[in-house]
């Protein structure tokens, strides 16, 4: 296979990569913390949907020790509040301070912008066509992950 084919892929990753983890310094917040902050803003307290560190780590696919994380810096800038669930004294019931609320608001209405702009100029079929492309590629990189080394070489080698 080409190398240089692999050298742009694994250039064009990392500079996505580099470029999407960029969010302005005005918002005190990193794109994970952000994450994390929009789906504690759709908990509802006491209404037996408390948010916990699983339910965050499963759906934006972050690590345990990376949102335990997140949540430590969030609660250190005072964007979060956690407080042991009365009803079960092993939950965490996590949700936002008021500053935090502002904080989300400003920064979901700057994320919203920006997506509006990239859509706008990379248009919306494009847009389609890359997230079809962004789904398969992840999913042949999963599949591959439960793929022992030694089958892929010699499927390599009967080729």
């Amino acid at each position: 296979m080409d190398s240089s084919l692999k050298d742009q892929l694994i250039a064009s990753i990392h500079r996505l990569k580099k470029v999407g983890s960029n969010f302005p310094q005005d918002f005190g917040l990193n794109i994970g913390e952000f994450f994390v902050m929009e789906r504690i803003s759709q908990n509802i307290p006491c209404s037996g949907t408390d948010i916990t560190a699983s339910k965050m780590q499963w759906h934006r696919h972050f690590t345990k020790p990376a949102v335990s994380q997140m949540l430590n810096s969030l609660e250190k800038k005072g964007y979060i509040h956690r407080e042991i669930n009365k009803n079960d004294r092993r939950r965490i019931v996590v949700t936002l301070t008021e500053n935090g609320g502002t904080i989300l608001k400003q920064a979901k209405s700057y994320f919203n912008d920006r997506l509006d702009m990239i859509i706008a100029q990379f248009g919306e079929e494009n847009t389609r066509q890359l997230i079809s492309l962004v789904i398969l590629f992840t999913d042949i990189t999963e599949s591959l992950k439960n793929t022992p080394m030694q089958e892929k070489e010699k499927e390599d080698n009967l080729d």
